[in-house]
């Protein structure tokens, strides 16, 4: 199809204080992930591939783990700035010049507007459109099919037959309460967020997605070129290459696995605990990044 011609985005999406919620344009990524940026709170990066919307955010700044999320999917990153140690080490990535559209860097409407709301802080209410993004992406001889190293994740329709009941998964971040209960009639798992049911403002439609994976991985509060910042910018790294335990949530059973990435473009992959490929149903996947042995998940048959 004409949509896998284009460059995959990645939009960074501000997901606290609660009353940014509901968010704008999450039921249309392929791929979300949710991890931790500060204070206990949560953010998420959602890919753009496969469908787009008119109105995506709100749009928020950019965290060290944004220096990894594109290079996996050849992906263009959207955001609206960083911390100065973060703006620094994007500048020395492979991404900068071409691949990073922010206010930062010099763009502003019509890619970034702002839709102003009684009881929002300022910094939550910048939006974008994918279109106009791809268009941006057009017009500086970028936007093209993605270049992907590795196959990444593996597909197939039928579930292994090794999964374990999961009707219901409780996930308890540090300010965060997520829960996804399986629905048998669509064959997606539907999320709730601090008890609350987690719609799409643009749909008015709870978040539904085919694969719920849990990722564990180490997590360390890092100075950024300190050679540089000399102690003052500090960031949360969190490493996603290597490998560590998953678990796949998908056609209401859970599946234990592991996740690897080796080189600095490769895309996650997952195997089963044979070593086999794990796979994942085909649709649209939702990532719970956690620190390794901090957050448990909690599965409900």
């Amino acid at each position: 199809p004409a949509v896998l011609e284009r460059r995959p985005l990645i939009i960074k999406i501000s997901n606290a204080p609660p009353v940014v919620r509901p968010q704008s344009g999450l039921s249309y990524a392929d791929l979300v992930f949710e991890h931790y940026a500060e204070g206990g709170w949560t953010r998420f990066s959602a890919l753009f591939y496969s469908q787009g919307a008119s109105h995506i955010g709100s749009v928020r700044s950019a965290r060290l783990i944004d220096l990894e999320l594109p290079r996996m999917y050849d992906a263009l990153l959207v955001f609206s700035g960083a911390s100065n140690g973060v703006i620094e080490l994007i500048r020395r990535s492979p991404i900068y010049p071409y691949n990073v559209i922010s206010p930062q860097f010099g763009y502003g409407e019509p890619y970034f507007v702002r839709f102003p709301r009684e009881g929002l802080a300022f910094e939550h209410t910048l939006f974008t459109d994918s279109d106009l993004l791809w268009q941006w992406a057009t017009e500086r001889e970028v936007n093209r099919p993605p270049r992907f190293s590795t196959p990444g994740m593996a597909f197939r329709a039928t579930p292994p037959e090794d999964g374990a009941p999961a009707s219901v998964a409780t996930l308890e971040y540090a300010r965060t309460d997520v829960m996804w209960r399986y629905d048998p009639l669509t064959g997606r798992y539907l999320r709730w967020t601090d008890g609350v049911p987690h719609t799409d403002a643009l749909t008015g439609e709870q978040l539904a997605f085919e694969n719920v994976i849990v990722l564990s991985a180490y997590h360390e509060e890092i100075d950024i070129l300190p050679e540089i910042f000399f102690g003052v910018e500090k960031s949360l790294e969190i490493r996603l290459w290597g490998e560590g335990p998953v678990t796949l949530l998908r056609d209401g059973q859970a599946f234990e696995g592991h996740w690897h990435r080796e080189g600095e473009r490769d895309m996650l992959s997952f195997t089963d605990m044979n070593g086999d490929p794990l796979l994942l149903k085909p649709g649209r996947t939702f990532f719970q990044i956690i620190r390794a042995g901090f957050e448990p998940l909690v599965i409900q048959p």
